[in-house]
């Protein structure tokens, strides 16, 4: 014990000593001592008046030398301003159900709060808005304010989920102030264009760019969007993109993103071209829902056998297997073995392709068909009609088969998972389609991600057709879904198939 002290004595004395050697060469130095820079407050300054002080004066750069830049600033503004009072911030709520289970193994429904934020325009003086259909989609509550801080409450005036389009109606009296449509078949790439919205719920914000591409593809139905460098982030969403001449060319609907867990802005962003969006916009106030174009063929993929029977060697277009009767195709002269090549000047690429030009077609406007016919090109007229489903069902070389029928009337149509979704660990099918006037229209979503059907886990389209075959017919059929990330709480019931 004794050498423990003897020890610790030692190590004190050598600490003070090197301590007392520290402060007396400090003090020689003249150096700030321990003591001093402990009790210091700050540098001192010597008070000094200063009595010359220059700024710079004007501009480095005159007016004269960047007119055109100067002219285009303030035009920018001018566009702002007269752009801006069209433009709502839209402020959802609502609430949602989960399934939990509690310690001892109970599932309980917890409901929760939710809420949201997007934008709109405004298109007529009577108070119509246009937004994307999922900024508004589950919400109880929603709410509207102008850009003169003024807020409203809206009523829903229908809805195009496939194209994310949602047409509302402020509850007040106007008039306020419309902003005009342009012509989106105008717009070229390298077009400059400002995007409007309410990012992150912040406020009404503006972003500038161009247009980087057109006929732009996320979804089979969604297959003519503008692409922009317009910076678009959560809350744009339902804004309109405007060109130069403050009218609308787009509605801001999607941003490219490569990670589902961060979907800020990555510099490209994806709009509804005006004019899709305007005829959506037109047939929901006249009709109260959106009307789908229809030719009426059924096609099937050009295999190099056909190609070389029919002396064509292009790997673009799509072979006609048959036409319904009565259909606007019949009417214009399309056979089978027929191959489209062009529709109203565009290139078809498959039938996905033509589908989407199809169903977003004016009804009753004629337009040019190339096909090719007898190893020659032939050009048609086809006046496309208003979609029919019992014209739509195309029999086959003898009758239409029963598990067609069923299909067509429950009216979903899927597809594989990406290999996003794979690495996620996601399975089920993605629905591509939901047939108008169908078992599951209004309940089924575009891309809801199906993963079960009944008590039947599913992970490919031909497993989820056989399940509906065999349920359909028989009893109601429950669709569990994943629906913009989250599982809903409970499963979707698509009501039985009754027998005609």
């Amino acid at each position: 014990m004794k050498d423990g002290y003897r020890r610790f004595l030692i190590i004190t004395i050598v600490i003070l000593s090197s301590f007392l050697i520290v402060t007396v060469a400090r003090k020689l130095n003249e150096s700030t001592g321990l003591l001093e820079f402990i009790n210091h407050t700050g540098p001192d300054f010597t008070e000094e008046k200063i009595k010359n002080v220059t700024l710079a004066d004007g501009p480095i750069i005159e007016r004269k030398d960047i007119e055109l830049l100067a002219q285009l600033n303030n035009e920018y503004s001018r566009i702002s301003s007269a752009v801006m009072p069209s433009v709502v911030s839209i402020n959802t709520a609502g609430t949602k159900n989960a399934h939990i289970r509690d310690r001892f193994g109970r599932v309980q429904t917890q409901t929760s709060n939710t809420s949201g934020q997007g934008s709109g325009v405004i298109v007529s003086e009577e108070g119509h808005i246009i937004t994307n259909y999922h900024v508004i989609s589950n919400m109880q509550e929603i709410h509207v304010q102008l850009a003169n801080g003024i807020t409203h409450e809206v009523s829903i005036i229908g809805t195009d989920s496939s194209l994310d389009i949602a047409v509302l109606k402020i509850k007040a009296e106007g008039p306020f102030p419309a902003l005009p449509f342009g012509d989106s078949d105008e717009v070229r790439e390298g077009n400059i264009v400002l995007a409007f919205g309410n990012p992150f719920g912040i406020g009404k914000s503006i972003t500038q760019g161009m247009i980087s591409a057109r006929e732009r593809s996320i979804s089979d139905l969604q297959g003519e969007l503008f692409q922009s460098s317009a910076a678009i982030n959560p809350g744009y969403s339902g804004g309109p993109l405007v060109n130069i001449y403050g009218e609308i060319i787009g509605i801001n609907s999607n941003i490219y993103k490569n990670d589902e867990k961060s979907p800020n802005s990555q510099g490209i962003s994806f709009s509804i071209p005006s004019n899709i969006v305007q005829r959506t916009f037109i047939n929901i106030c006249e009709r109260g829902k959106p009307i789908r174009g229809f030719l009426g063929v059924a096609s099937q993929p050009l295999v190099d056998d056909m190609q070389k029977k029919l002396g064509y060697t292009k790997e673009y277009g799509i072979l006609v297997s048959n036409v319904g009767p009565g259909t606007p195709a019949a009417k214009a002269g399309i056979q089978p073995e027929d191959i489209i090549l062009n529709f109203d000047g565009r290139a078809v690429r498959d039938a996905k392709h033509l589908r989407g030009i199809i169903e977003r077609s004016e009804i009753g406007k004629p337009y040019k068909v190339l096909i090719w016919r007898d190893k020659a090109q032939k050009e048609l007229e086809v006046t496309i009609e208003e979609f029919n489903k019992e014209l739509a069902i195309i029999p086959a070389a003898s009758e239409i088969s029963k598990t067609e029928r069923i299909l067509l009337n429950v009216g979903i149509e899927v597809t594989f998972l990406n290999n996003t979704h794979r690495r996620q660990g996601i399975m089920g099918v993605r629905v591509t389609r939901v047939f108008d006037d169908s078992l599951a229209y209004g309940l089924i979503q575009p891309n809801d991600i199906i993963y079960q059907v009944n008590q039947y886990r599913i992970n490919q389209p031909n497993e989820f057709y056989s399940i509906i075959e065999m349920s359909a017919p028989k009893q109601s059929t429950e669709c569990f879904v994943l629906r913009a990330g989250q599982v809903l709480p409970e499963p979707i019931i698509i009501p039985q198939l009754k027998e005609e």
